[in-house]
């Protein structure tokens, strides 16, 4: 096995297909990374997906470091609540999925203290854009409050501080979550069921 690697500049603008073809000397041949001909939001995440639907949670708490988790994760919850051949996998009630808030924390600013992780400049094969989330929500496949949320670098600062108060190894990215939990905690109400998907590295500390 062997690869070759080229380095480029992307924040400088969003490149499609053909850019990165160009860009590695492979004119004539495929960019796997763009095609929807391989259906990778059907490939990716998948069983997360199912358990993450399968706790049937009333908010669900993500770091959106990537769209494939995100898209999936929602078509996912599409299928079950649209389909009568069920997944063996699916475990619940379609109803209660339709009632789901899925809420992506992510940051805008480079500058961030986690944009190692979650900032990018450009999401060229994304395709949950204003649109898509949209008619997720207003065709009743998950609730209202499910999008992509920016959070702010307060409420990051915070969810640090917590964390370091509470003896928790972590890295940054880890805490997007819980930033974007406390920047919305006072819209959520005390009954409601909560999941978290950590995507970053965590670890308690042994003396707990």
């Amino acid at each position: 096995m062997w690869c070759e690697l080229y380095k480029t500049d992307l924040s400088k603008k969003m490149l499609n297909w053909n850019d990165i073809l160009k860009l590695t000397n492979n004119i004539w041949w495929f960019d796997i990374t763009s095609s929807d001909a391989l259906s990778p939001t059907n490939i990716f995440y998948d069983w997360l997906s199912y358990e993450i639907i399968n706790s049937s949670p009333d908010y669900c708490f993500i770091p959106f470091w990537t769209w494939n988790l995100y898209e999936n994760i929602l078509n996912v919850n599409r299928k079950e609540v649209t389909t009568l051949n069920y997944d063996p996998r699916f475990k619940w009630d379609i109803n209660k999925l339709r009632k789901c808030n899925f809420m992506w924390a992510t940051v805008n600013d480079p500058k961030s203290k986690v944009a190692s992780k979650l900032y990018s400049s450009h999401l060229p094969f994304a395709h949950f854009w204003d649109q898509w989330i949209w008619l997720f929500k207003y065709s009743w496949f998950c609730w209202d409050k499910s999008d992509v949320y920016v959070i702010q670098e307060k409420f990051l600062d915070e969810a640090i501080k917590f964390a370091e108060k509470n003896k928790i190894n972590f890295e940054p990215s880890w805490l997007s979550w819980l930033a974007l939990f406390f920047q919305i905690s006072k819209s959520i109400p005390k009954d409601k069921k909560i999941l978290i998907v950590s995507t970053g590295n965590c670890k308690l500390n042994k003396t707990l």
